[in-house]
């Protein structure tokens, strides 16, 4: 925890500078920016993200990761500024002093669109995980705000795709007992929809696989993931894009040489 020193608050002031709406795309996408610096960072900060500024500290905090970073990009700090202040004075945003520093936090208001949006883009990157066998996205799920997790599975099951259900497996595998059963309600929903039929060419993908590759720690498996022999490169790489199978003495993992893009393999005893 960053420790704040003590002394007279750091005072700020809110200036929208004649700002009389902001579009909702634009709200949204400022709440999106904002989920990052919750008790954690300002006004300033903010604008700095949006605007996708190379700020020292940014960079070094790794905001520039933020899926809205550089979205406002070409407009000035100052008028993005401004649109943050007219968030906070509209109660979308406020601010809670951290020891001396003024910090920005979501009002319900504003929480209720954030929540919304980011439960559409964890949908879409669950989507994503499922359709090239990435199970391991599911740890990024654990330990976010419950009412967040309720929306995405409300989603997930008004979405009634049935090829969700091994994500939700290996999902399941990995929460405490109200969110697991919460998945179960899911997956018991999912499994009542009727079955596709299976392409004569469509790999059946091996779920028991994936649950011994998630259950290797961590920090084990991204250092398996940077240490794959390329024959293309003839280097030690890192695999990425890949599926994990069974395999005779263990699991092997199959997918793209992060350098060259052709085909690597990492076996897993």
């Amino acid at each position: 925890m960053t420790m704040v020193k003590k002394g007279k608050r750091v005072e700020y002031e809110l200036n929208p500078n004649g700002i009389k709406s902001v579009p909702d795309n634009e709200i949204k996408t400022i709440l999106r920016g904002a989920d990052e610096l919750i008790m954690s960072g300002g006004r300033a900060m903010l604008a700095k993200i949006l605007a996708g500024s190379k700020d020292k500290k940014l960079l070094e905090l790794e905001l520039d990761y933020s899926p809205v970073y550089g979205a406002f990009k070409g407009i000035s700090q100052n008028e993005i500024l401004s649109k943050i202040d007219w968030l906070i004075l509209h109660h979308y945003l406020a601010i809670e002093y951290n020891g001396r520093l003024p910090m920005l936090v979501y009002t319900d208001k504003g929480w209720d669109i954030e929540r919304e949006t980011f439960a559409d883009e964890l949908l879409k990157k669950l989507i994503e995980a499922a359709e090239n066998s990435r199970y391991e996205f599911v740890e990024t799920l654990k330990d976010r705000d419950r009412g967040l997790i309720h929306l995405l599975l409300e989603k997930i099951s008004d979405l009634g795709n049935k090829e969700l259900i091994i994500i939700l497996d290996a999902w399941q595998t990995i929460e405490f007992k109200k969110v697991k059963t919460k998945i179960q309600e899911v997956i018991e929903k999912l499994e009542k929809v009727e079955e596709k039929p299976i392409r004569e060419d469509q790999e059946v993908i091996s779920f028991s696989a994936n649950k011994q590759w998630l259950s290797i720690p961590e920090n084990i498996r991204r250092q398996l993931e940077q240490n794959v022999w390329c024959s293309y490169c003839c280097d030690v790489v890192k695999i990425e894009s890949y599926i994990v199978k069974e395999f005779s003495t263990g699991i092997v993992l199959e997918g793209k040489c992060q350098k060259c893009g052709n085909d690597v393999a990492r076996v897993i005893d």
